[in-house]
């Protein structure tokens, strides 16, 4: 025995006890770690053995599917006992089938419906993208059209469309060229473009709504006879034609330089 024992609550103990206990700790974390490698190492070669072996079974089963039936074969031997004979056509319809129906390996972890489904959403799909272009084109859905009328209807909307952005093109020149030269209001209400409606007193609302459909029972104009007035009042007031975008200086110069009235001419 020591002249001195050791006490084990003395700040020498405890010290040794503090340096031990963390490689302790590394050394257990260090352990799991490995294990766990180890587990995960095992575990992708058992699955890269189940791959290997499904697809050497999937090689054998179609090897043997396309061998024909031996004669020792017991369905062979029962075909056989009915009349049927190697190499003949299954059936007694001479375009009966020459060979089995094929079998297809399921190779995916997908449900067996998925393939309808997915099948069935390009199928819906195609139907919204049709519905769409019609729609696009100002058909109905349930509104039989053959192609050519598609394409003439497709052709209607796109005139519309020019037609509408000429008429704005040209209000939009009517009211600056109106403007410069001091005139305040337009010469017809559609001349230039339309103003954001401003908060009015109800009676002078009702009075306004009441002249302007009566105005409009007496003037109704399709954007094609507004597009006509507006290029004539511009031609005719300020020798402008909107179809060569130029302002001619005088009206000699207008019709000896303008090719014509209409967008065809141009």
């Amino acid at each position: 025995m020591s002249d001195v024992e050791d006490d084990y609550m003395s700040d020498k103990f405890l010290s040794g006890l503090q340096e031990v206990r963390p490689s302790l700790l590394n050394n257990r974390a260090k352990k799991r770690e490995i294990e766990v490698q180890a587990k995960q190492e095992q575990n992708n070669k058992r699955q890269r053995e189940a791959v290997n072996a499904v697809s050497v079974d999937n090689a054998r089963l179609q090897e043997s599917l396309n061998k024909p039936l031996a004669a020792d074969n017991k369905g062979f031997q029962l075909m056989a006992k009915m009349g049927y004979k190697a190499g003949s056509r299954l059936g007694k319809q001479a375009d009966a089938r020459l060979e089995p129906i094929g079998i297809t390996i399921k190779k995916d972890r997908g449900g067996l419906g998925r393939e309808a489904a997915i099948a069935e959403l390009a199928a819906k799909r195609q139907e919204l993208r049709r519905e769409h272009m019609l729609r696009k084109a100002g058909i109905e859905s349930g509104e039989e059209i053959s192609t050519e009328a598609y394409r003439r209807r497709a052709t209607q909307k796109a005139e519309e469309r020019k037609l509408n952005y000429d008429i704005k093109s040209c209000q939009q020149t009517c009211e600056s060229l109106d403007l410069a030269a001091g005139v305040a209001e337009p010469e017809l209400e559609f001349f230039w473009p339309p103003k954001p409606v401003e908060p009015i007193e109800e009676a002078e609302s009702d009075e306004k709504q009441a002249s302007q459909q009566d105005e409009e029972q007496e003037e109704q104009y399709s954007p094609s006879e507004q597009l006509e007035l507006l290029i004539s009042y511009l031609r005719t007031a300020y020798t402008f034609c909107y179809w060569c975008g130029t302002h001619y200086e005088s009206v000699e110069d207008l019709g000896g330089n303008c090719p014509g009235l209409t967008r065809d001419e141009h």
